[in-house]
């Protein structure tokens, strides 16, 4: 009988010490296992959308949850103006049962879920997405394809913490002659989306000294470059003075302003094989004025 005993006792001691193991480690954190998020695809190109769903129903997310939130990085639609999301309700709080989600940088991200039930939160669920290097003319672009084109990138899709942000929009649009160009936005941008509704909009305090717009130029350079590789033009001295604008006219349809102080600066400028790329100083940062940056692509051939 003793030797039963020892056995048992053997048999469930590891079983014992895994248990209090996990226990230590997840005091305040349990895994739950009936969420699913499921995705439209797994892996895209730069901007590309990913539509992800849940399994469970608008009813059985209510009954089961007092609250859930999505945790990442990279919201595919606008944040501000429209959304693709599908929203309910739970205890007055909005959740998007579809989430569009995206990044523009090379490499895997992941998405995940979080749910709360009497103050313990879960982490149910979770996707992991690659982006890869682009194949279009200009990132995912193609000049052929003869429609208006929108991408949006806005990051923290984390509801609960307040939180500045980067959002960035790219728009494809066609002249009258129907010659394609892309507009590649930067926005620092900031909404009122926590839990509970505190906060305050501070968009006018983002990136109002010349040092922090700076961050916006060196963004887009350190972006494209690592891309397409070196530009054939770079310009780095008083922004007024560049000296790009003869060699921008020369590859671009797209007009910039000319006029002081409502000026715009060509500073750097890409050939790739498919697309002409600029990076434009919107106004000039000289003395007291304020300027903002944009990057324009248009087709190297058409």
């Amino acid at each position: 009988m003793k030797k039963n005993l020892n056995y048992v006792f053997w048999l469930i001691l590891p079983l014992l010490l895994m248990f209090s193991s996990c226990n230590d480690q997840n005091n305040d954190i349990i895994v739950e296992k009936n969420l699913k998020i499921t995705a439209s695809k797994l892996v895209v190109e730069p901007f590309d959308t990913i539509v992800l769903k849940l399994n469970l129903s608008t009813e059985d997310i209510r009954s089961k949850y007092d609250s859930i939130f999505w945790i990442g990085d990279g919201q595919a639609a606008n944040p501000i103006w429209n959304s693709l999301d599908s929203i309910v309700q739970i205890n007055n709080q909005d959740f998007a049962l579809k989430k569009c989600v995206t990044d523009y940088r090379i490499g895997k991200h992941k998405v995940y879920i979080k749910t709360y039930k009497n103050k313990i939160a879960t982490l149910s669920d979770s996707i992991e997405f690659t982006v890869t290097n682009p194949k279009g003319d200009f990132l995912s672009f193609k000049w052929n394809l003869k429609k208006d084109e929108y991408l949006y990138f806005a990051d923290n899709l984390t509801q609960e913490n307040k939180k500045f942000g980067v959002y960035l929009w790219l728009i494809k649009s066609f002249d009258s002659n129907k010659y394609p160009s892309v507009r590649f936005e930067f926005f620092g941008w900031s909404i009122n989306i926590n839990s509970d509704h505190s906060g305050e909009d501070n968009l006018e305090k983002l990136y109002d000294t010349r040092e922090e717009r700076n961050t916006i130029r060196q963004f887009y350079h350190n972006y494209i470059t690592g891309i397409y590789g070196k530009s054939t033009f770079l310009y780095e001295d008083s922004i007024s003075q560049s000296p790009l604008r003869p060699e921008y006219e020369k590859r671009f349809k797209y007009i910039i302003r000319s006029e002081p102080p409502f000026a715009d600066y060509p500073l750097e400028i890409w050939d790739t094989p498919t697309a002409h790329i600029a990076l434009i100083s919107i106004g000039s940062d000289d003395y007291n004025s304020s300027n903002w940056y944009r990057v324009i692509a248009e087709p190297r051939k058409f």
